[in-house]
């Protein structure tokens, strides 16, 4: 399936809808702290870094098949909170649920990167800016003031009852803001997430913060940046 030009997602695009967390949000630069700490608390020499990275696949690994699965939505903290608590136990640590939550509620203090204010602030004056994340209502209420452009709205999946990439999610954004799919294009720096919104029929911006291969899926991203200016250059 071949790219669109950027010249035709700038003259059709309506609404720019970014994943939040890690695309938008830094959430390294305070979650690896946080685990830090407790695993210092703890008399544990593990590696906070790669602490975070075991527990974030787990969690998304547990969001996946919170989705597939009949039931009701498992909010993001209560995954979250399983997914870190099992990678603790993995590594021998006995860590209080107490803790454990607590670890969780720094997903509420996430900051943008450096690099993102400035290019938010740019693009809003062509298009609506959205946020689409996978993140409880509360914890995208708590984030969304910590950027300095307004976003013009910010949709949790816990409406459309779904993680992402199931298209219940990115079909919420498109009723949400009266939109037809292809008028949306979607900017994320994780694969599953873009696949999703472009299955729907949406475009899809990669932003390759981490210098990763995008990989040999039938769905490939429209436009790729290695950061948000950069994307900001191609449309704006």
């Amino acid at each position: 399936m071949q790219p669109i030009a950027a010249e035709t997602i700038r003259a059709e695009t309506k609404v720019i809808a970014f994943d939040l967390y890690d695309t938008l949000l830094d959430r390294e630069s305070t979650l690896i702290p946080a685990l830090s700490d407790l695993l210092d608390a703890h008399d544990s020499g593990y590696e906070p870094d790669i602490l975070l990275r075991r527990y974030l696949a787990m969690h998304f690994r547990d969001s996946m098949i919170d989705s597939l699965i009949d039931g009701p939505h498992t909010p993001f903290k209560e995954i979250s909170r399983r997914a870190l608590t099992y990678r603790l136990e993995q590594i021998g640590l006995d860590v209080s649920d107490a803790e454990v939550r607590a670890v969780i509620q720094h997903w509420k203090e996430l900051h943008p990167y450096a690099d993102v204010d400035d290019a938010l602030d740019r693009m809003s004056d062509e298009y609506a800016l959205v946020g689409l994340s996978n993140g409880d209502p509360d914890m995208l209420d708590a984030v969304r003031g910590n950027f300095g452009t307004d976003l013009d709205g910010v949709i949790s999946v816990a409406e459309a009852g779904a993680y992402k990439p199931h298209p219940a999610s990115y079909e919420l954004c498109c009723e949400r803001f009266d939109v037809a799919p292809h008028e949306v294009l979607f900017v994320t720096a994780h694969t599953f997430d873009l696949i999703g919104a472009k299955a729907i029929g949406s475009r899809g911006g990669f932003l390759n913060r981490h210098d990763n291969p995008f990989g040999g899926w039938l769905y490939q991203p429209d436009l790729t940046a290695d950061d948000i200016h950069a994307l900001c250059e191609m449309l704006v």
